[in-house]
């Protein structure tokens, strides 16, 4: 199997085949994460298909040996946000997860809680969260595909969970 990196070489010779290997092995979760970031299935869609248009122009100046994950989804990250831009509309992004992300054990009550608080934070706050626990991001690659140092997202990541903890202690 060959890797992404591998992929993204030949799809800057040319090779087609290599871009839709790419397209189906990143797909789901780059529509995922835009669905996340847009709230909407249908502006995702769009976004996908912008982002892999932005995938296969950029494919020769890709710079051999960068991991290619982090940059797709820095992409389609700076899709999004010039998508709110251009908006002007601050909607709440709609976070449901899918069957398979509800934590072991987690009753529906306390998942349905912890959404409504992810929701409630700053977009900066947010995507940190959704890049490193519903995609597995490590710290280089957040910083890679937000284009922030790496102690920023630190210090996102700390005030994400520090917001959220806030939040549930709250509770009574």
């Amino acid at each position: 199997m060959e890797s992404d990196e591998e992929l993204m070489a030949a799809v800057a010779r040319g090779d087609e085949r290599a871009l839709g290997i790419l397209v189906e092995r990143h797909t789901p979760r780059l529509h995922a994460h835009l669905t996340r970031m847009t709230g909407s299935g249908d502006d995702a869609e769009d976004l996908l298909q912008e982002t892999w248009l932005r995938v296969a122009r950029g494919a020769r100046s890709f710079q051999e040996g960068r991991p290619v994950r982090p940059w797709l989804f820095g992409i389609a990250s700076n899709l999004a946000r010039d998508f709110h831009r251009r908006r002007s509309v601050r909607r709440h992004v709609r976070h449901d997860a899918s069957p398979g992300q509800t934590p072991p054990g987690a009753r529906p009550l306390e998942t349905i809680a912890l959404r409504d608080r992810v929701r409630r934070l700053p977009d900066r706050l947010r995507e940190i969260l959704w890049l490193r626990f519903y995609e597995g991001f490590t710290e280089a690659e957040m910083a890679e595909a937000l284009g922030i140092p790496r102690g920023t997202v630190k210090s996102r990541l700390h005030g994400a969970i520090r917001e959220l903890k806030r939040g549930w202690e709250g509770r009574g």
